[in-house]
């Protein structure tokens, strides 16, 4: 990979600034703080986004709401262009935006997947597509206060970073997931040995079990036997008991038909007596009889009299009416004879001639008027007289007809009772006949209440052996449905012993794959703690020495190009840990100079991206790197052996972060940054002839 092109809007300390990368070695100088890291920030941000833990505060730059990242570069052959975009919302600052450009071709996606991409591109294995650029951070750019972090790190902390950078904590995750699954495996052991505890008295019970059926299936085969036998016992009773039936059932026939006679005999004698009182009710008024008569001659005459008395009856009323009529049509005259009088003494004029009426006409006609009221008077009393005398007449004949009907009536009922004792004659007769057939019929009837009774007395052994047989027939069933019952209760021992053995058997079939699955995972665990996970350590040991053995080479060859003195050496334990040793002294790091510790993380650090660009070979970053500060503390002989590192590093481009003049004699190129009123900018790119082989003097 190389780098063509970078341009930063808003980042950091650039507000819109552009910068190229030429091959070769190139110094971005400047003061402190002018913005030289930055760049480097800004080309990491470009490929790999924000890394987890990083906030977008750190790239964004203050009070601008958007910021660019645009990086152009060339793999394999392919122009790639990155961009990478920044926003500012209320609370936070994250990515917005993200793409990629192969050779023209231009895709817009998530942040995850543009790095997929991106590590695609650069051979990165994808296991670090959401863990930190550690490889990019040990393999190209370091950024300056992490050039020694590692060295000062605990020897664990160290060792599982080199892990995870040379793509070995595989080993050890293995080991993790190896003692989590195995502690897995011994639980599982745990649980099947648990599961599988009762598998012998479960196979001891099965057996128990199956050797039960056979005796109850035999006590089944006698129940049955015996059962068929009382069934046939009982039949032959319920045959004996069903002749007595219907023995006893005759004997209820005849009972009933006795019962039934003597009703009937009890009805005839009832009849006999019903007819001894009529009897006797017909002598009675016969013998009434004998002393009344009936006179037909007399009875018409009486007749007679009665309809001649009607007939004047019915005369004297319509007199009665007509005097009525006279009285009410004379009490009318008179009442208008007053009421004449009466307007005639009111009025002065007459109303016809309309003359004045005198005192004379007045007398006259009030004379006439009375006059005539007194004979109207006189017929009324006359009438009335005549009235009162009628109704004395009417009321005697009325009364004289009420006498003869009562005559008449008597007559009647005399003639009744003689033409009802003519008849009661007849019937006197009748009623001694049927008396007589009613007594025959008894006579009968008794004899043959007798004889039935008789017939009942020969059936009545027969009850005495009905309850006898009975009683057998009830215990010939109990017996039977005892039985019945005792086969039922074994059949369903069976029954619930055969579901118990399926059920058992299911249990042992399941324990049975169990203890081949406990068999199993005992032979896995066994080959798990012992040969794999010994295979796994002692492949991880072996890598890890191999590794170590290149490491150390190369942190010897560094280390004493940077540092000429004889009297030091340098070492790497187990761990990784450099051992310094002076004049057989082993030091302290934390004792040496600040040049001599500089070495010493520099020596580490290009041992480490050597030894990781062998390791990984596909990876195409190998041919660059990014050194930021790499000589702070050097003296000035450290300084001119920078110029055979940069030479000895023999990468195709290679990037100094360096405020150090000196360094300026050693690269090809130059990006000057100055910073004025808190923007960077870069200054025109100075060129400069190919590195002086050493020591030659400048020219």
């Amino acid at each position: 990979m190389k780098f063509k092109k970078l341009k930063l809007k808003n980042i950091r300390s650039y507000e819109d600034q552009e910068i190229n990368f030429t091959e070769g070695a190139l110094l971005l100088s400047g003061d402190v703080g002018s913005g030289k890291t930055s760049v480097l920030l800004a080309i990491e941000y470009a490929l790999f986004g924000l890394q987890p833990g990083q906030k977008g505060a750190s790239l964004l730059r203050n009070n601008a709401k958007t910021g660019e990242v645009s990086l152009e570069c060339e793999i394999d052959g392919k122009i790639i262009l990155i961009e990478r975009r920044l926003k500012r919302s209320n609370k936070s600052i994250g990515n917005e935006y993200a793409s990629i450009i192969i050779d023209g071709e231009k895709t817009e996606s998530s942040v995850t997947e543009i790095k997929t991409k991106i590590l695609q591109l650069l051979g990165y294995p994808q296991e670090f597509i959401k863990k930190n650029n550690l490889l990019y951070r040990y393999t190209v750019y370091t950024p300056q206060e992490q050039m020694k972090q590692i060295i000062l790190e605990d020897p664990e902390t160290r060792l599982n970073i080199l892990r995870h950078v040379f793509g070995i904590d595989k080993y050890k995750r293995i080991r993790e997931n190896l003692t989590i699954f195995i502690n897995f495996l011994k639980e599982k052991i745990k649980i099947l040995q648990n599961d599988i505890k009762d598998l012998e008295r479960d196979n001891t019970k099965l057996t128990l079990l199956k050797d039960s059926i056979p005796p109850m299936e035999h006590k089944i085969s006698i129940n049955l036997s015996l059962l068929e036998d009382k069934k046939k016992s009982r039949r032959n009773i319920e045959f004996e008991v069903e002749e007595l039936s219907t023995k006893i059932k005759e004997k209820f026939t005849l009972d009933k038909e006795i019962e039934k006679t003597k009703v009937v005999v009890e009805s005839k004698k009832e009849n006999i007596f019903n007819i001894f009182r009529e009897i006797e009710e017909i002598e009675k008024i016969l013998l009434e009889q004998q002393k009344e008569t009936f006179n037909e001659t007399n009875y018409e005459f009486i007749r007679k009299r009665i309809a001649d008395k009607k007939v004047n009856i019915e005369k004297l009323g319509q007199i009665q009416i007509d005097i009525a009529g006279q009285i009410n049509s004379l009490k009318k005259d008179l009442e208008e004879k007053a009421t004449k009088r009466e307007r005639l003494f009111k009025i002065d004029i007459c109303p016809t001639c309309l003359q004045d009426v005198p005192e004379f006409h007045k007398h006259n006609i009030l004379n006439e008027t009375e006059l005539s009221s007194s004979r109207i008077k006189t017929a009324l009393e006359a009438l009335d007289r005549n009235r009162v005398s009628l109704s004395n007449i009417k009321e005697k004949e009325i009364n004289e007809m009420y006498e003869l009907e009562k005559e008449k009536s008597k007559l009647e009922i005399i003639k009744s009772k003689i033409e009802y004792v003519e008849m009661s004659k007849a019937k006197f007769l009748q009623l001694i006949k049927k008396k007589e057939e009613l007594e025959k019929d008894i006579t009968f009837l008794e004899k043959h209440i007798v004889f039935l009774k008789e017939e009942m007395l020969k059936f009545t052994k027969f009850d005495t052996q009905f309850r006898i047989k009975n009683d057998l027939l009830k215990v010939a069933f109990q017996e039977e449905k005892y039985i019945e019952i005792s086969t039922a209760e074994y059949k369903k021992e069976i029954e619930m012993t055969s579901k118990e053995i399926g059920i058992l058997e299911e249990i042992i079939k399941s324990k049975e794959q169990l203890r081949k699955e406990l068999s199993d995972f005992l032979e896995l665990n066994d080959w798990l703690s012992t040969q794999f996970l010994n295979l796994i350590e002692f492949t991880e040991r072996n890598v890890l020495i191999n590794l170590r053995r290149e490491f150390l080479n190369l942190f010897n060859k560094w280390f004493q190009m940077l540092v000429s003195s004889e009297s030091f050496q340098v070492n790497i334990d187990e761990s990784f840990t450099p051992i310094i040793i002076q004049n057989e002294t082993e030091m302290d790091y934390s004792f040496l100079s600040g040049g001599e510790r500089t070495a010493v993380a520099l020596a580490y650090r290009l041992a480490l991206n050597q030894t990781l660009n062998s390791l990984l070979s596909q990876i195409k970053t190998k041919d660059i790197i990014i050194l930021d500060e790499p000589t702070d503390g050097f003296s000035d002989i450290q300084l001119d052996k920078m110029r055979e590192v940069l030479q000895e590093l023999n990468a195709s481009q290679i990037i100094i972060v360096s405020h150090e003049q000196k360094i300026e004699s050693f690269v090809n190129n130059i990006l000057k940054i100055r910073k004025n009123q808190d923007v960077s900018q870069i200054e025109s790119p100075i060129s400069l002839p190919e590195f002086i082989e050493p020591n030659q003097p400048n020219e």
